[in-house]
């Protein structure tokens, strides 16, 4: 049995507007040190600095040096599921995305593939990913799959001290958290930068009815400017609900994770 790391960041957990990005990095062979030796925190990078290296990493997967993925959740998800469950949830996204493109590249292997399998193996996973509805029941059967067909397990590096109860819905991970990964792991970093590239371009890019918010400068966080302009304007459609409690004392979330994604 393999055990490959998966390493995760999110963007995007404190605003009071917009969704976050999870971004998701597995390496497939073994980057030089010139290739790593630049990726710093995406905190500590200015913008042009992130969209470089951004393109870095893009240009990494096409090459097949890793595979990087970033998807999100709606301030709606945010308002309806709360934090932990939709960083639950996004990461389960981000984790099937994953996986289909970790299939794919066992497909195209030759006789020096990652792992054996069988034909059958491969059609069984490739129905599954096929299917239109996802849920938490059919990624743990990608996962056992890629765990009994393929000899591969997963292990997930986390950012931070949560694991979002991540262990709780995949059993067959094996999931480390570590406090500070960004600034500690350089492929934390290529995910943070994924996810933090990915959400600040929804947020600068918005339509002009948002203008007034001023959301490309500071891409919904609670900045004094972006305060004074709710109080002014009111919330938009795209403020959460769960971070302005004042101005919605009676939004309630559902505690359940649900069951597709």
């Amino acid at each position: 049995m393999k055990t490959l790391p998966i390493y995760i960041d999110e963007a995007g957990r404190g605003p009071l507007a917009g969704p976050m990005y999870v971004g998701l990095i597995l390496p497939l062979s073994r980057l030089t040190k010139q290739e790593i030796q630049p990726f710093t925190d995406s905190k500590k990078l200015s913008e042009k600095k992130r969209e470089e290296f951004f393109a870095q990493i893009q240009s990494f997967h096409q090459r097949r040096k890793l595979i990087a993925i970033s998807t999100s959740v709606s301030h709606k998800e945010i308002d309806r599921y709360g934090m932990t469950n939709t960083l639950n949830l996004a990461i389960s996204r981000g984790l099937r995305e994953l996986l289909y493109q970790m299939f794919l590249y066992i497909k195209s292997q030759t006789k020096d593939a990652l792992c054996s399998c069988d034909h059958f193996s491969l059609l069984m996973v490739d129905t599954l990913f096929q299917q239109k509805k996802r849920t938490y029941q059919q990624l743990n059967t990608i996962l056992q799959h890629f765990n009994q067909d393929f000899q591969l397990n997963f292990h997930l590096y986390i950012d931070g001290n949560k694991d979002f109860r991540l262990s709780k819905t995949f059993s067959t991970l094996k999931i480390t958290t570590i406090i500070d990964g960004d600034a500690k792991i350089k492929e934390i970093w290529m995910a943070s930068i994924l996810a933090k590239v990915s959400r600040d371009r929804v947020m600068s890019s918005l339509p002009e009815k948002y203008k007034k918010y001023n959301f490309p400068q500071h891409k919904g966080y609670g900045t004094l400017g972006h305060k004074t302009a709710i109080e002014e304007y009111g919330p938009s459609d795209i403020h959460r609900k769960l971070f302005l409690k004042k101005l919605f004392p009676n939004h309630q979330m559902q505690k359940e994770l649900p069951k597709g994604f």
